[in-house]
C-alpha cells in the first residue's frame, strides 16, 4: 500500500519549488520526463513540506509498523534516508537510517527498507547524491508498506459554493482527473463529491458518477456545509466527510494522504479529525494557519506566518500541538462523530468551524503536505464580516467560555469598536452594535431568521469596495511579506503611546494633499493623524474613501457606551438561553425546517 508519493514541482517559480525539493545550486536540473538530474557535487533532498514523511505522527496515530522507500533512478549515486527532528531545546538533530549505492547506466527500480524502530520523532526524507565526477537521474519514488488497511474508509467531499464557478470548476476538474479517473490513485472511483450550490447557479460541463449537486437556500457557508453533511448522512455509506471551500487551490495528493492515513488509524484515534493547513495564494510558501485554539473567548491561529521553503521550518511545523478547531477550507470529520454531537449551528459566516471543533472535542491531526492554498483574509475585511465576527464570537463564548460576568465579551466588543474607530470605519462600528443587539435577542430569534434576507441587510449597511483610487499608491508587497515572516500579522495591535491619543483622534490631523491609500487589513497605525484615507482590497485594487469626522466620534462613543451597558445587563440570561437551545440548533429537525428541505429533494445527480 502506498503511504506517500514523491511530488515534483510543475511550472512553478523557484520559491514554490522549494516546497517540493531542495538541491545544490547549479547541481540539479528538472528533466523533460519529470525527473531530476543530479551532477557531482550536486544533490537532491526531499526534506520538504510536500515530500517529507511525518513519521512521528504516523507512528503515534496509526498502526504503521513497516515502511520501505521504492524509487527509480539511473547513474552512479548514493541514496540515503534520514530522520530529522526538533529537540526539546529547539535545536534540530538528524540521523542516518539507511543508505543504498548503485552504478547502473540504465533506469532501474530500487527498494530500501526503513528501520522504523530507530525513528520516533520528526520526519523522514530521502536524499540522492551523485558519486564523485558522475551524474544520476532520480525519476520518482514512493513510501510503501506491506501492511493492509486496518479500517475501510468511504470518503465524501462536501464543497459549499456561492457563485464562484471559476474556482469551483477548476477544483472539480482536478478531483476528476487526478483522483476519480486516475487508475493509479488510491481514490480511483472511490471519492464522492457533494457540491452544495447556495447561489443556485452552477452547471458544470463535466459530470461523473461520483458527483452530486444540491441547490440550496443561501443561509451562508454554515448552512451549505450542513446541507452537505445531511446528504452524506442520508446516503448512509460514508465513514468520513471532508468539508472544503470552493475558492481554494487544492493539491489532490492531500486527499490521497488523508484517505490512506485514516485507513491506518489506531482504534484510540478513530474519532479524530484530519485538518488541512491554509497556505497563502499571494505568497504560496507562507502558511497562514494550521489549526487554531480557543482560549477565554480569544481565537488564536497556530503556526501562522511560517516560511515553508526551509527544512527547519518544515520540521518544526510538525510539532504535536493540540488544536481546538480546524477551519473548513479543509477539515475531514468522521460521520460517527457527527451522529454523536449533531450538526453545526446556523452562524452563516465565521466561527461555525470554531464552535463545531469545540463541541466535538476530538483530536485534530495536522500534517505537512495536507493543505490548500487560499486567498489571505486579513487584508480584505468586508464590512459584513464585522457583524458575523462579533455576533458569532459572542455565541461561541456563551457556549464554551468561562466568562460568567461577561467582562471578556465586553472587552472583545469594545476593542473591535475602538479599532474600527481608529480606522475611520464608522459603519462597521454600527454593525458591531447591531451584532450585539441581535446576540442579545437570543437563540429563538436566531432560529426564526431568514438568513439570506438578513445578510442582504448587513451587506447594504456596510462599506462597498467599489471605487478606484484617484492617485498613485505605494508598492507594499515586500513590506507585507516581511511583516508576515516576522510574525507581525496581527493588524489590530495599537501602540500604547498612540492609544493615549485615540490613535491620533485627539491630535490635529496632518495636512495631506491627497487621501492616504491603506490596505483593509493594515494596522490602525496606517490611519494615524490622517485626514482622509482610501481603504482598499489589494487583490482587486478597489476600495472606498473615508476619514476623520469629529461628529462621528462623539456619536459612536455614545454607541460604545450603550452597548457596554446592554451587554453587562443582559449577558447572563442570554448565555443560559443559548446553552439550553444548543442541541436544538444543531438538530436535523431544525435544519430541515431552516433550509426548507421537507423530504429529500432538489438533488441534481448530473
Amino acid at each position: 500500500m502506498q503511504i506517500q508519493k514523491i511530488e515534483f514541482p510543475k511550472g512553478m517559480e523557484a520559491d514554490m519549488g522549494k516546497l517540493y525539493l531542495h538541491g545544490s545550486e547549479n547541481g540539479i536540473q528538472m528533466t523533460e520526463t519529470g525527473g531530476v538530474k543530479v551532477r557531482d557535487p550536486g544533490f537532491v533532498r526531499f526534506d520538504t513540506y510536500f515530500n517529507a514523511v511525518s513519521i512521528e505522527k504516523w507512528k503515534y496515530y496509526t498502526e504503521l509498523k513497516q515502511l520501505a522507500f521504492c524509487f527509480e533512478a539511473a547513474g552512479d549515486f548514493l541514496l540515503t534516508v534520514w530522520n530529522a527532528w526538533e529537540k526539546e531545546d529547539g535545536t534540530l538533530e538528524k540521523a542516518k537510517l539507511v543508505s543504498l549505492s548503485a552504478a547502473e547506466e540504465q533506469r532501474a527500480a530500487y527498494r530500501i527498507e526503513i528501520p522504523l524502530d530507530r525513528c520516533e520523532r520528526g520526519i523522514l526524507y530521502a536524499e540522492l547524491k551523485a558519486s564523485q565526477g558522475e551524474e544520476a537521474v532520480f525519476y520518482g519514488g514512493e513510501y510503501v508498506t506491506e501492511q493492509n488497511a486496518v479500517q475501510d474508509i468511504a470518503l465524501a467531499v462536501a464543497i459549499c459554493t456561492y457563485k464562484r464557478e471559476k474556482y469551483l470548476y477548476r477544483n472539480l476538474d482536478l478531483l476528476y482527473q487526478r483522483l476519480w479517473e486516475n487508475e493509479d490513485s488510491v481514490l480511483y472511483h472511490k471519492l464522492h463529491t457533494i457540491v452544495v450550490d447556495n447561489g443556485r447557479s452552477i452547471a458544470p460541463e463535466k459530470t461523473w458518477e461520483g458527483l452530486s449537486v444540491y441547490p440550496n437556500k443561501n443561509a451562508g457557508g454554515a448552512a451549505g456545509f450542513t446541507r452537505g453533511i445531511i446528504e452524506a448522512k442520508r446516503n448512509g455509506s460514508f465513514t468520513h466527510i471532508l468539508l472544503m471551500d470552493d475558492d481554494v487551490r487544492i493539491n489532490p495528493a492531500a486527499l490521497e494522504r488523508t484517505y490512506v492515513f485514516l485507513s491506518m488509524l489506531k482504534p484510540a484515534y478513530r474519532d479524530a479529525m484530519v485538518g488541512g493547513a491554509m497556505l497563502r495564494l499571494d505568497y504560496g510558501f507562507v502558511q497562514q494557519e494550521a489549526g487554531g485554539c480557543y482560549r477565554a473567548g480569544r481565537i488564536t491561529s497556530l503556526h501562522t506566518g511560517v516560511d515553508l521553503r526551509e527544512a527547519e521550518a518544515v520540521i518544526k511545523n510538525e510539532s504535536l500541538e493540540r488544536a481546538d478547531y480546524n477551519a473548513w477550507w479543509y477539515c475531514c470529520i468522521p460521520m460517527h462523530v457527527i451522529e454523536k454531537v449533531g450538526l453545526p449551528l446556523p452562524l452563516f459566516l465565521h466561527n461555525d468551524d470554531v464552535e463545531y471543533g469545540l463541541r466535538c472535542g476530538t483530536e485534530i491531526i495536522r500534517m505537512n503536505g495536507i493543505c490548500v492554498w487560499h486567498a489571505a483574509f486579513e487584508h480584505k475585511r468586508p464590512s459584513a464580516n464585522e457583524y458575523y465576527d462579533v455576533r458569532n464570537a459572542l455565541i461561541v463564548n456563551a457556549l464554551y467560555g468561562q466568562d460568567e460576568s461577561g467582562s471578556g465579551a465586553v472587552y472583545m466588543v469594545v476593542r473591535r469598536m475602538l479599532t474600527n474607530l481608529f480606522r475611520y470605519r464608522y459603519r462597521d462600528i454600527r454593525l458591531s452594535a447591531r451584532a450585539v443587539k441581535d446576540f442579545l435577542r437570543g437563540p429563538k430569534w436566531l432560529m426564526e431568521q431568514d438568513a439570506e434576507k438578513l445578510h442582504q441587510e448587513i451587506v447594504a449597511a456596510g462599506y462597498r469596495y467599489c471605487e478606484e483610487y484617484e492617485g498613485q499608491w505605494e508598492e507594499r508587497n515586500k513590506e507585507v511579506l516581511a511583516g508576515l515572516l516576522a510574525g507581525r500579522s496581527n493588524s489590530s495591535q495599537i501602540e500604547r503611546r498612540k492609544l493615549l491619543s485615540l490613535n491620533g483622534w485627539l491630535l490635529p490631523a496632518r495636512k495631506d494633499d491627497a487621501p492616504t491609500p491603506v490596505m483593509a487589513g493594515d494596522s490602525p497605525h496606517a490611519c494615524y493623524r490622517r485626514r482622509r484615507v482610501f481603504i482598499y482590497d489589494p487583490d482587486t485594487g478597489l476600495g472606498f474613501y473615508t476619514g476623520k469626522e469629529i461628529r462621528e466620534l462623539f456619536s459612536l462613543v455614545g454607541t460604545v457606551f450603550r452597548i457596554y451597558m446592554e451587554l453587562k445587563k443582559h449577558y447572563k440570561p442570554v448565555v443560559k438561553a443559548y446553552c439550553a437551545h444548543r442541541k436544538e440548533l444543531g438538530s436535523e429537525t431544525f435544519w430541515s425546517r431552516y433550509l426548507e428541505l421537507g423530504g429529500r429533494q432538489n438533488e441534481n445527480k448530473l
